[in-house]
């Protein structure tokens, strides 16, 4: 009878529920790379229960464009007594600690903060980064018409709608990681690991059938892919049969696969 080497903590993964998560959204001038940020809000959050909050409107240094004031109600004179960037980052990095950075359209606040952080003498930000926006287009492909927060929110009947305001718009995107992670619970996903790899999966309305893996063994073998009509698609043989075989459902790059998922 063979033999099999006990899994430690770190082959499984980090379990969801011990991953302390840090939502974060930005308000700004606008889009281009030399526009700054006008607000920032956060909040810290571990199995559903809140840890801290973080709010701060911030002086762009120039004036609110017209469009963003009409956007977010943030004008010259509510920035006039606010902190510059340089004087907000060090208690917002002290917030952010080593949590997972959680935000909608995540590239944007990430893009946003490292351009402040680099531009303070700071290095650009390491934290693992969950996207919403990036979630949402796999978990919920084709149940909504687009994966804007507001319309997510709607859809999700989140407790709290966005509106273009930064703590209003973390409560908003907390709401929606929480219904997310409850949705891919549903096909197997525990650990922050594999939250991250659904993320960087490819829309091809294959992730769904990731439920089949639900009993597969923790443990050497080989793994076969059958076909409708019965006939063997596929043989592999892995350490980890349940690991290797998820992780085909994770977009896998080579179009073979992709064809036998389908």
């Amino acid at each position: 009878m063979p033999v099999y080497a006990q899994r430690s903590f770190e082959d499984l993964g980090t379990p969801l529920s011990g991953v302390t998560f840090c939502v974060v959204d930005l308000e700004t001038t606008g889009g281009a790379a030399d526009d700054t940020i006008t607000e920032i809000g956060a909040i810290k959050l571990r199995y559903g229960e809140t840890l801290g909050t973080f709010q701060t409107l911030v002086d762009p240094g120039r004036p609110v464009p017209a469009f963003i004031r009409l956007l977010t109600g943030i004008d010259d004179s509510m920035l006039v007594e606010a902190p510059q960037i340089d004087a907000v980052l060090p208690a917002f990095l002290e917030f952010l600690g080593g949590a997972v950075f959680v935000a909608h359209n995540a590239r944007f606040d990430v893009s946003f903060l490292n351009a402040a952080l680099t531009a303070a003498d700071y290095s650009p930000l390491s934290n693992r980064v969950v996207d919403t926006a990036a979630l949402a287009r796999k978990i919920l492909s084709g149940e909504v018409p687009n994966h804007k927060l507001a319309t997510l929110a709607t859809y999700l009947r989140c407790a709290h709608r966005p509106c273009h305001r930064a703590f209003a718009d973390v409560l908003a995107t907390a709401d929606v990681l929480h219904t997310l992670i409850e949705r891919v619970a549903g096909f197997g996903v525990t650990t922050l690991e594999e939250l991250l790899a659904v993320s960087s999966t490819r829309i091809d309305g294959t992730f769904s059938k990731i439920e089949m893996t639900g009993d597969l063994p923790r443990r050497p073998g080989i793994y076969r892919f059958i076909g409708s009509t019965g006939k063997t698609l596929y043989v592999g043989k892995a350490t980890d049969v349940r690991a290797r075989v998820r992780s085909y459902f994770y977009g896998d790059p080579r179009s073979r696969i992709r064809d036998l998922l389908r």
